[in-house]
């Protein structure tokens, strides 16, 4: 089963929050990668929201808040060409997300 199919990700603007546990060994690099998919991630229209965090007790625990106007613009995130060479890279253990509707007034 691949990733984006045991998400479940709803219809229009969505949030997504969640944890990125990656390997010690490449935290430094994993944190880089971080900081220019940050600024690379105010250009995307589709973007409404992107915040990532690095854990204070944990510094190869990232923590991020992300909200989109679409699947379609998350999935245009996530297919730059970074994001794909950060996925195949093995430098994440683990990846823990929730997807939720936004509430609005």
């Amino acid at each position: 089963m691949s990733e984006e199919s045991k998400w479940n990700i709803p219809e229009g603007e969505f949030c997504i929050y969640g944890t990125v546990y990656a390997d010690p060994r490449h935290a430094d690099e994993v944190e880089a990668i971080y900081k220019e998919t940050t600024r690379l991630a105010q250009f995307e229209d589709g973007i409404v929201y992107y915040c990532l965090s690095r854990d204070q007790d944990d510094p190869s625990i990232f923590h991020f808040f992300e909200r989109y106007k679409s699947k379609a613009a998350f999935d245009q995130h996530n297919q730059q060409d970074i994001i794909q060479k950060f996925i195949k890279s093995g430098w994440m253990k683990d990846v823990k997300a929730v997807f939720a509707k936004p509430i609005t007034p």
